[in-house]
C-alpha cells in the first residue's frame, strides 16, 4: 500500500477517535466546570466572611497601637513644656530624693556620670517632669517604665514604674541600633522622627512595646523620650472560635511575636512583600491578611489554615467529586469501549507503519548534527540532513572506503577523520535496524573549533611555563650579578670598621656602611617580592621559641630607641606559649619590619610592643607608635607593592614601598592576616595574628623564690601598670597599688617609673626607665634600672633580688652584644674557594679577623690540589666557579670520603640554591653578602664540632 494512501487512511481514523474522544471530555468538562463555579462561589462567601472578621481584628491591634501613640504623644507634649521651664530650687532637691532613676551609657567610653554632672539641669528636668507625671497621669497609662535618651545619644536615664527588672545591656543595645538605623536614614536637616519597635518577651505572644520621641523645645531637640509597655498578642484579637495565627512583623518581615492556635500549624514559609495584602500564601495553604500598624514600620498578620476553612465545605466537595469522578468512569469506559471495538483494528497496521517512517525521518531531519543512515551491506547512504550531506561533501574518496570499512567490520565504534580542507571530523557510529535491512546510524560532528582550542591552550601553558622559567632565571641572574659586587663593598667596608681610623674617615665609612645596607635592603626586598610573586619563597616551619625571637628583635633595635630619644615598651603576655610550630626567621623579618618602620615614622614619644594570645587560637603581635600617622585614604593603598604614605613629612625616609606588601604576603602564607589602624599626627598600630600550631605553653608560671613576697607598684602608666600587676601576680608575687603613706615592710619590693620623692623602708627599689638599655644596674645599694623593653623579665630580677645577688648575668636580663674574639678560633684552619680575587681576598681577611687560620684555592681542581698537601678543617667554597664549580667539587670530596664540614657561598637568592648546595653535600649554605655577624654566628658551629672531632692531645 502506497505511503500516502496509508497516511490518509490513518489520519482519517486518527481524526474521528479524537473527536469521539473529544466530545465525551467536553461533556465531563462541562459538568466540571458547573461543579468548580458552584464550589468557587461557596468558598468567595466563606472568604468574605472571613476577611470581616480579620478586619475587626486588625482594627482591634490598630486601636492598641494607636493609643500606645497617644500616650508617647501626651508625654511629649508634658515633656517639653516641663524641659522648657526652668526647674524651681524647692524641687530640685526633692525631685532628686524621691525620684529612683538609672543612669546607662551607650558607649562603653562615654562617662554619663561626668556628663550630667557638668550639666545638672538636664537632669533635674527629667526627674521633675517624672514628679509630675508619676503623680498626676501614672495611674491613667498603662506603661512600665519611662526612659531619657540626651540630645547627644550617648546615655540613658530609665525611671522604673512597676518595679520590673531591666535587661539595660538588651536596651541599649536595642536604642542605639535604632537610633543608628535613623541616622543613617535620615536626609538632610530633617527632624528626628518617632521610633517603635517591639523585643521578645518570656512566651512568644508577649513582649514589650518601645516607643522613642523626640522632644523638642524651641525646634531644638533637648532628649528622646521612651516608654516601655507590655504587649501580649491576645490583645489584638477578638472573641472567637475560629483558630487563628496571629503574628507581628517588623519592615524586614522577621516575626517579632506570634501566636498560633494548635489546629493552625505553627509558622508560614513566606510573607507577601505588600503591607496591605488579603489573599492566600504559601501555595495556598494559607489565608491571610497582612495589614501596616502605622505609625509604626510593624504589620500585623493573621492567618487561618485553607484545611479549616474547606472544613465547612467538605460535605459539598466531597459530594461534587463523587458526581463528577462517575460521569468520568462512564464516559472513560464508554470510550474505551467504542475504540476497542470499531478504531483501533482498523488503525494498528495504518499507524505502525506511518509512525516508523515519520520517527526516521523526524530524527535525521532535527539532529543539530550530521546524520546518516548506512546500509551495512553495501554501505549505501539510505537518509542523511543536511549537516550530514555537507560533511560527507568534505571527504575523499579513500576516507569514505576506510569508512565504511570500518563501520561493516566493526573495528570501532568511532573515528576522526581530517579532511583535504583541514576541517576535523569526529564520526560515530551504531549498528540497528530499518525496513527490515541491517543499517548503521552515523553522527558526523566538525570538531574543528575544539581542535584549534586545544592547540591554543597548550601553546599558552607552553608560554606560561617559558615565561615562569626565564623569570626564575633573571631572577638567579639578578641575584649573582648584583649581590657579587656588593659583598665586596659591604665586607671591606665591614672590616674596614673593625681598624682604627680617623674620625673623619670613621664617619665617611659609616655613611658608606649606612648606604651599602640601603641598597642591599632594597635589592633583597625587590627580589624576596618577586620569589613571592612568582610563588618560589615558601614558609619552612620548625619549632622556635617566640620569647627568643622577640627578645633578639629588641635587642637589635633598642640602641637606635635609645638614640632617637624615644621609649620602647615591651609587653609580654604571661601566657604566650613557650615553643610553637612556624617560620622563626620570617616572622622576625615581618615583625622587624614593624618595628624599624615604627621607629623610622616617630621622633618624640614611644614605641608599645605587645605579645598575647587570644581565644581564638592565634598568637598576635602588635606594634604602636606615637609617629606622624597614615590618612585613611593611604591606609586602603599601603599594602600595594611600591606605595609610599605621605608627599610631605614622610616623604624623607628612604624605601622601596615594597615592605608591608613583603609583610602581607609573608603574614598570608603563615596562615595569618595583618591589620592596621591610625590616624594622622597621632600615629598608628600594625598588628598581626598567626596561628598557634603545636603551641606547648609552661606547666606553672609559680616562681618558687617569689611565692608570699610583696611587690608595690607606684607607677603613672596605666597600660604598664596593668601588666606587670598580672605578670606579678601570675608568678606568685602579692603585687598591689601603692599609695602614699602605706607601710611597707622590710622584705617589700618597690617598683615605680619615676624617682620616688621618697624611699620607703623596703629591700629594694626598682625604677623602671626608658634609658635603659643594657641589662639591670644597681646604681646604688638596694636601688636599680630596669629597662622598658624586658618587662616580661622583671620577675628574673626580683628573684636574684631575694637570693642576694648582686650581679646580674646579661645571659638572663638581655641579650648579649657580638664581641669577635681573634684568638680563639686560631685552631682552626679554614679553605675558600672562590675564582673572584677580591671575593676571595675579603672572605680570607673576614675570616682572619675573627682569628681563624686561612688558605685559599681558585677554583674546585686548585682546592682538591691544596687539600692534598695541608689539612684543613673547614671548607668555605663559591657554587659558581670555571673548571670545577662548588656543586661537583663537593661531589668529589664526599665520593672521597672526606667528611669536613662543606659551607657554600652564593650570590643566587633563589630559595632552590639551598636545596642544590645540600643535594650536593654542603653542610649549609650562605647568601652574599656576607656579614662578619653571620660568619661567626655559622662558624661558631662547625668549629665547636672541629674541636669535639679532633683528638685529644696529650
Amino acid at each position: 500500500m502506497p505511503l500516502k494512501v496509508i497516511a490518509s487512511f490513518q489520519t482519517t481514523l486518527k481524526v474521528s477517535r479524537y473527536m469521539f474522544r473529544a466530545l465525551a471530555t467536553t461533556l465531563w468538562i462541562l459538568g466540571a466546570l458547573i461543579s468548580v463555579f458552584y464550589v468557587n462561589k461557596e468558598l468567595n462567601q466563606r472568604e468574605s466572611h472571613l476577611r470581616q472578621i480579620f478586619s475587626l481584628n486588625f482594627e482591634q491591634s490598630l486601636g492598641y497601637i494607636r493609643h500606645t501613640t497617644d500616650v508617647a504623644r501626651e508625654l511629649r507634649y508634658i515633656a517639653a513644656n516641663r524641659f522648657g521651664a526652668p526647674v524651681a530650687p524647692r524641687e530640685r532637691g526633692a525631685a532628686a530624693k524621691k525620684t529612683p532613676f538609672s543612669i546607662y551609657p551607650l558607649s562603653s567610653t562615654f562617662d554619663c556620670g561626668e556628663q550630667y554632672e557638668k550639666n545638672p539641669a538636664q537632669l533635674q528636668s527629667l526627674t521633675s517632669f517624672f514628679e509630675q507625671w508619676h503623680d498626676d497621669f501614672s495611674s491613667v497609662y498603662d506603661l512600665n517604665r519611662i526612659f531619657f535618651v540626651d540630645s547627644s545619644q550617648q546615655c540613658i536615664v530609665d525611671f522604673g514604674i512597676r518595679n520590673q527588672s531591666l535587661d539595660s545591656d538588651s536596651l541599649m543595645k536595642s536604642v542605639q541600633e535604632r537610633l543608628q538605623n535613623q541616622k543613617s536614614n535620615r536626609a538632610g536637616n530633617r527632624r528626628e522622627e518617632s521610633l517603635f519597635w517591639v523585643t521578645p518577651g518570656p512566651t512568644p505572644d508577649a513582649g514589650y512595646l518601645y516607643a522613642l520621641t523626640p522632644v523638642y523645645v524651641d525646634n531644638h531637640l533637648v532628649t528622646m523620650m521612651g516608654i516601655e509597655q507590655s504587649i501580649r498578642l491576645d490583645d489584638f484579637m477578638l472573641n472567637g472560635d475560629l483558630p487563628f495565627s496571629v503574628r507581628l512583623l517588623d519592615q524586614n518581615d522577621r516575626v517579632l511575636l506570634q501566636f498560633t492556635d494548635s489546629q493552625s500549624g505553627n509558622s508560614l514559609s513566606h510573607y507577601p512583600d505588600s503591607n496591605n495584602y488579603f489573599g492566600y500564601s504559601d501555595g495556598y495553604g494559607a489565608l491571610l491578611m497582612k495589614k501596616a500598624l502605622p505609625p509604626t514600620s510593624m504589620t500585623v498578620v493573621y492567618s487561618l489554615p485553607l484545611e479549616v476553612i474547606l472544613m465547612s465545605l467538605n460535605t459539598l466537595i466531597i459530594n461534587i467529586a463523587l458526581l463528577n469522578l462517575a460521569s468520568a468512569i462512564c464516559l472513560f469506559l464508554l470510550t474505551r469501549l467504542f475504540e476497542r471495538k470499531i478504531f483501533r483494528p482498523a488503525e494498528r497496521n495504518a499507524f505502525q507503519l506511518e509512525e516508523n517512517e515519520q520517527f526516521n525521518r523526524k530524527i535525521v531531519a532535527s539532529a543539530p548534527v550530521g546524520i546518516c543512515i548506512l546500509r551495512i551491506s553495501d554501505g549505501t547512504n539510505i537518509i542523511s540532513n543536511e549537516l550530514a550531506h555537507n560533511y560527507l561533501s568534505l571527504l575523499t574518496y579513500e576516507d569514505r572506503v576506510r569508512i565504511v570499512r570500518i563501520i561493516c567490520e566493526q573495528q570501532s565504534k568511532s573515528l576522526d577523520v581530517v579532511t583535504g580542507r583541514n576541517h576535523h571530523l569526529q564520526i560515530s557510529f551504531v549498528h540497528s535496524r530499518y525496513r527490515n535491512e541491517n543499517v548503521a546510524i552515523c553522527v558526523l560532528l566538525d570538531v574543528s573549533a575544539r581542535v584549534r582550542m586545544e592547540e591554543s591552550l597548550q601553546e599558552m601553558a607552553n608560554a606560561a611555563e617559558q615565561a615562569s622559567q626565564s623569570k626564575s632565571m633573571f631572577l638567579a641572574t639578578v641575584s649573582h650579578e648584583l649581590r657579587t659586587p656588593l659583598y665586596g663593598i659591604i665586607g671591606n667596608l665591614d672590616l674596614l670598621q673593625t681598624k682604627s681610623l680617623p674620625s673623619d674617615a670613621n664617619r665617611l665609612v659609616t655613611a658608606m656602611q649606612n648606604s651599602s645596607a640601603l641598597l642591599l635592603k632594597i635589592i633583597s626586598d625587590i627580589l624576596d617580592f618577586s620569589k613571592i610573586e612568582s610563588e618560589q619563597l615558601k614558609i619552612e616551619p620548625s619549632e622556635f621559641a617566640p620569647r627568643e625571637v622577640i627578645n633578639h628583635i629588641v635587642s637589635n633595635y633598642l640602641p637606635l630607641v635609645v638614640k632617637k630619644r624615644l621609649v620602647l615598651y615591651c609587653y609580654i603576655d604571661p601566657n604566650v606559649p613557650l615553643r610553637l610550630m612556624g617560620d622563626a626567621v620570617r616572622l622576625q623579618q615581618v615583625l622587624s619590619n614593624l618595628l624599624s618602620n615604627a621607629i623610622k615614622f616617630t621622633d618624640t614619644g614611644c614605641i608599645v610592643f605587645q605579645v598575647a594570645c587570644c581565644d581564638d587560637g592565634y598568637l598576635v603581635f602588635k606594634v604602636r607608635d606615637t609617629g606622624v600617622g597614615i590618612d585613611t585614604r593611604a591606609v586602603m593603598k599601603l599594602f600595594d607593592p611600591f606605595f609610599q604614605a605621605g608627599t610631605g613629612v614622610q616623604r624623607h625616609f628612604q624605601g622601596t614601598g615594597l615592605g608591608l606588601a613583603i609583610c602581607e604576603k609573608l603574614v598570608s602564607l603563615m596562615d595569618g592576616d595583618i591589620t592596621i589602624e591610625s590616624e594622622p599626627g597621632l600615629g598608628s598600630e600594625f598588628g598581626i595574628r598567626i596561628p598557634l600550631y603545636r603551641a606547648h605553653y609552661p606547666q606553672t608560671l609559680q616562681v618558687p623564690d617569689l611565692q608570699g613576697k610583696t611587690c608595690w607598684l607606684q607607677i603613672r602608666n596605666a597600660l604598664m601598670e596593668r601588666y606587670l600587676l598580672g605578670l606579678l601576680n601570675a608568678c606568685g608575687l602579692d603585687a598591689q597599688r601603692y599609695e602614699e603613706g602605706q607601710p611597707v615592710g622590710k622584705d617589700d619590693v618597690m617598683i615605680c617609673d619615676h624617682v620616688p620623692d621618697t624611699l620607703p623602708n623596703a629591700h629594694a627599689c626598682v625604677e623602671i626607665s626608658g634609658m635603659q638599655a643594657g641589662a639591670a644596674q644597681e646604681v646604688r645599694a638596694g636601688y636599680w634600672l630596669y629597662s622598658t623593653a624586658a618587662l616580661h623579665e622583671l620577675p628574673v630580677l626580683l628573684q636574684r633580688i631575694y637570693r642576694g645577688e648582686d650581679e646580674l648575668s646579661a645571659e638572663t636580663l638581655s641579650l648579649p652584644s657580638v664581641s669577635y674574639n681573634r684568638t680563639e678560633n686560631s685552631d682552626i684552619r679554614l679553605l675558600v674557594v672562590d675564582d673572584h680575587p677580591i671575593n676571595r681576598r675579603l672572605l680570607a681577611d673576614q675570616l682572619g679577623s675573627l682569628g681563624y687560620q686561612v688558605i685559599t684555592a681558585n677554583d674546585g681542581l686548585d682546592a682538591l690540589d691544596v687539600l692534598a698537601k695541608n689539612p684543613v678543617d673547614i671548607i668555605l667554597t663559591d657554587v659558581n666557579m670555571p673548571n670545577m664549580d662548588g656543586y661537583r667539587f663537593t661531589q668529589r670530596l664526599r665520593e672521597m670520603g672526606q667528611t669536613l664540614p662543606v659551607i657554600g657561598v652564593t650570590a643566587n637568592a633563589l630559595a632552590e640554591e639551598r636545596q642544590r648546595c645540600l643535594q650536593a653535600g654542603m653542610d649549609n649554605c650562605l647568601s652574599k653578602p656576607v656579614t662578619l655577624d653571620t660568619l661567626q654566628q655559622s662558624l661558631s658551629y662547625y668549629s665547636n664540632l672541629v674541636r669535639q672531632n679532633k683528638p685529644v692531645q696529650s
